[in-house]
């Protein structure tokens, strides 16, 4: 699918751009045409046919917008994918934590208090949070 809309967005802006270039030379030869035969402005003549660049300037402009859907779709399928391999690693390391948890209260021993105890032994319940790094909300 995204093959097909970089293709057929890149046929449309080459289709565009090529049917611009013709248009704005056959524009050039026409009015040159014109200025010989009746005289006046060329100015004034190249803005009358200018009015008819539409639908090459639409098809620069559609093909260029499907190109971006075609890039969009594709960082989105990578953040897709992305997100899924993380929420697989965060469901495997959650399993992991859930058969390795000791009780708090087994790793304390009973006759010392929080403050006699070092950082690492404190129980992370206990432990003072950080709340600049950490946000508990």
């Amino acid at each position: 699918m995204k093959k097909f809309l970089i293709g057929f967005g890149g046929f449309l802006i080459l289709l565009g751009a090529g049917g611009l270039i013709n248009h704005i030379s056959m524009t050039f030869k026409a009015a040159e045409a014109e200025r010989e035969m009746y005289g006046g402005s060329i100015d004034f003549m190249l803005l009358q046919m200018v009015g008819s660049f539409g639908p090459y300037l639409f098809s620069l402009i559609g093909g260029g917008i499907i190109i971006a859907i075609a890039a969009f779709l594709t960082a989105y399928e990578k953040r897709n994918d992305l997100t899924s391999e993380l929420i697989h690693a965060l469901s495997n390391k959650d399993s992991d934590e859930k058969i390795n948890i000791i009780s708090p209260q087994a790793q304390q021993p009973e006759n010392t208090s929080p403050q006699d105890l070092k950082e690492d032994e404190i129980p992370l319940y206990e432990q003072p949070q950080n709340e600049r790094l950490y946000w508990n909300g």
